[in-house]
């Protein structure tokens, strides 16, 4: 009798950033939110996003850092509103490199609009 076994590469562990697990940790502490249906939904083990919750409990790190408009006085520019020549950059590092989005100022509640939208 001869036995056959199929000689397969060994899977490399994946790696994850600060970032994306901050991401995850934060979907699912939302409420109603299945942890299991998160970790699904990005091909992850349970136990693992759990871990990952317990990490960030534990560093105090608890939700991912959000962007919270402040109300400050108004200085001698804003009072006079003008249009600066100079476009609205803003530059998004991404894995494959960086993004960069330039808007015109004139146009700025429009880009805070995008911004906004893309946060969500």
């Amino acid at each position: 009798m001869s036995t056959l076994s199929v000689a397969t590469a060994p899977q490399k562990r994946r790696r994850f950033s600060r970032a994306f697990k901050a991401r995850i940790v934060a979907s699912c502490q939302q409420p109603g939110v299945s942890v299991s249906r998160i970790a699904l939904d990005h091909s992850l083990n349970a136990n693992m996003v759990r871990r990952w919750m317990r990490e960030a409990e534990r560093s105090g790190a608890d939700h991912v850092a959000e962007f919270v408009p402040l109300r400050l006085p108004a200085t001698a520019a804003e009072k006079t509103p003008a249009v600066s020549g100079h476009p609205i950059r803003i530059e998004i590092p991404c894995p494959g490199g960086s993004m960069v989005v330039e808007w015109p100022a004139d146009q700025a509640d429009q880009c805070l609009t995008l911004l906004r939208s893309l946060m969500r």
